[in-house]
């Protein structure tokens, strides 16, 4: 397997936490501790477009094409949605979350944030008002993903429990305590019946899903598995962590495939917080407290 860096992009003045998708099919967004939201052209060098500004840090982000917008979660637990297309009148919040809002996934006319403080908050898309929080841990809300075959959102947090939650009744139907020695970070779905956890004790766990039954235990890294994605081809994934490094993974096997870093590839210099994997264009994105996003032409044997 060949790493090769084909973009360096700089601007940010705060660590990088999260990127989407653009909205054109090689864009992307990243959402900054600055406050700041910009859109990348992943073909063009330098290319850096400021779509939104905040006073307050983003912590987390997602895209909203349908009206060409974002929302974004900031660490005093409120939701922005900013609006790229209008003059005025293009930033709403809502606080909703105490001690930070860390995760935000989209499930039909619905949108769900997982807070600091351990609760879930149900939104109705249109209009958009937030309907109903429960809490669901003791501790933060750090990961939600969305099993939309089976109607169930999948949440991990800092208690090291994994939730499956019902997404209508906001109903917890089933708890996997200590999935992780601690945080459960970020969650991937490779398959239907296959789930990838990665935690602040460093390790990735594969788990038969549903019924959450420990497969596999990796050591992966050195430190905190911040993020995990899962290549367009699905045969392989990737590790972001706070010891700098990426690491690329068989899917199927779990074998160590490569490890991207600053000495041999001219990766970041500090934690690497995000990772997102384009599904258009095949290429590797990464976010790092250096605030930098780097992108990676990942070339297969």
């Amino acid at each position: 397997m060949k790493v090769v860096k084909i973009r360096e992009y700089t601007g940010h003045s705060g660590g990088v936490y999260k990127l989407t998708k653009g909205f054109q099919s090689d864009h992307i967004l990243s959402f900054s501790g600055d406050g700041r939201v910009v859109e990348w052209d992943l073909k063009e060098k330098d290319s850096g477009m400021l779509k939104a500004k905040s006073e307050y840090k983003f912590f987390t982000g997602l895209t909203s094409f349908q009206d060409n917008s974002c929302f974004a979660g900031d660490m005093n637990g409120s939701l922005y949605q900013l609006f790229f297309d209008k003059k005025s009148d293009n930033v709403k919040a809502w606080k909703t979350h105490e001690k930070g809002l860390f995760a935000i996934v989209k499930y039909h006319d619905l949108l769900f944030t997982g807070g600091g403080d351990g609760s879930l908050t149900k939104w109705s898309m249109q209009p958009f008002l937030p309907k109903e929080t429960q809490p669901i841990s003791t501790q933060r809300i750090r990961s939600l993903v969305v099993d939309e075959k089976r109607k169930i959102l999948i949440a991990g947090s800092s208690d090291s429990c994994i939730y499956l939650i019902d997404p209508e009744s906001m109903r917890i139907i089933e708890k996997r305590e200590n999935a992780h020695d601690s945080t459960v970070f970020s969650i991937i779905m490779r398959d239907q019946n296959t789930l990838i956890t990665g935690g602040r004790d460093a390790h990735i766990c594969i788990w038969d899903y549903p019924e959450l039954v420990l497969a596999h235990r990796i050591p992966a890294h050195l430190f905190t598995v911040n993020d995990l994605a899962l290549s367009p081809c699905q045969n392989y994934f990737a590790s972001a962590s706070r010891d700098k490094e990426i690491r690329i993974w068989d899917a199927q096997t779990f074998k160590l495939m490569k490890v991207i870093d600053r000495i041999k590839n001219g990766g970041h210099i500090n934690s690497v917080n995000t990772i997102l994997w384009d599904k258009e264009t095949g290429l590797l994105c990464s976010g790092s407290d250096d605030r930098s996003v780097l992108v990676w032409e990942i070339e297969v044997d």
